[in-house]
């Protein structure tokens, strides 16, 4: 792994979590994912010596109950 590829986690615990802000730590990555949906990156396939549009979509997230009660805004604590 290369510096540009690296992610880093950021663990908020406490009263000043992200539940209700979630999309402000996730838009970096909704707008790659659109841009490459949408208009693809120029790529350079080696193969055939061409440069080419390359296209990608996010297929699926593995995540745990909490943070997929955050993401899909929907109550998976309390009462029904």
């Amino acid at each position: 792994m290369t510096k540009p590829y690296m992610f880093l986690t950021r663990l908020i615990p406490g009263p000043c979590n992200p539940t209700k802000i979630i999309d402000v730590y996730l838009q970096p990555l909704i707008d790659d994912v659109n841009q490459l949906w949408n208009e693809g990156v120029m790529t350079y396939d080696i193969s055939t010596r061409e440069n080419f549009a390359m296209r990608a979509c996010l297929m699926w997230k593995i995540n745990d109950f909490p943070a997929y009660g955050m993401l899909s805004r929907w109550g998976t604590k309390g009462k029904l």
